[in-house]
């Protein structure tokens, strides 16, 4: 089934910023343009050269280059640049696979398997703030229904507060927390150290109800 996975919360990948991701046990490179338009791009986390991680690379305006050998990939995934021939034409065939990537909810959302519909009206809000990324050491199924995230769905909304999770690999989970921008009766620290105490309730199996009651009642400790 094509989907699409709420990978990070943007503020991780901030103009000209790379970083590293893993969705379903494959590794992706996620980097933002440095411009004044700066796109946000999702790739796998490989250089066709030499197999380096890209999400050791850098930004270079509209580009993305490789650590290794500096080759520079522009937003289309195609090489266009290897420094050590710089009057060779690059051919179309070195490439970089590249996954579709969307921005909303103060998400990005990546599709591994070519979904092309993004479900806009599912999702949330536009006027979103990014809060923070945890990882836990549990499954995604534990964590989808601690917060209440339907099998299908990506994220669930708790009042002002979205609660988005993926799956980096096999049995572990990552826990992003959003808060609408204008919600200032949650405060971003507080509702930063209470997903904290989420997280570790669920890695110690323990039982959450109380956690997200306070969630629920706007009564973060």
């Amino acid at each position: 089934m094509k989907r699409w996975q709420p990978v990070s919360v943007l503020s991780d990948i901030r103009r000209g910023e790379v970083s590293g991701v893993r969705i379903d046990g494959r590794e992706v490179v996620l980097w933002r343009e440095d411009t004044p338009t700066p796109a946000l791009h999702a790739w796998e986390d490989r250089c066709p050269h030499r197999g380096m991680r890209l999400s050791f690379g850098f930004v270079r305006d509209d580009a993305l280059g490789c650590l290794y050998h500096g080759w520079q990939f522009g937003g289309g995934a195609r090489c266009r640049l290897i420094p050590a021939h710089p009057q060779v034409r690059v051919p179309a065939s070195i490439h970089v696979h590249a996954y579709s990537v969307r921005e909303h909810a103060g998400l990005a959302w990546v599709s591994m398997d070519g979904a092309e519909d993004f479900p806009v009206g599912g999702t949330g809000p536009d006027n979103v703030q990014p809060v923070r990324t945890l990882h836990v050491n549990a499954s995604v199924g534990a964590l989808r229904h601690v917060t209440g995230i339907a099998p299908d769905a990506g994220i669930a909304w708790h009042g002002p507060v979205g609660l988005a999770v993926h799956e980096p690999v096999a049995g572990q989970g990552m826990l992003h927390v959003v808060r609408v921008a204008d919600a200032e009766e949650v405060p971003l620290p507080a509702l930063s150290r209470w997903a904290e105490r989420l997280r570790d309730a669920v890695e110690r199996g323990a039982v959450t109800d109380r956690i997200m009651n306070e969630l629920a009642m706007g009564e973060l400790a």
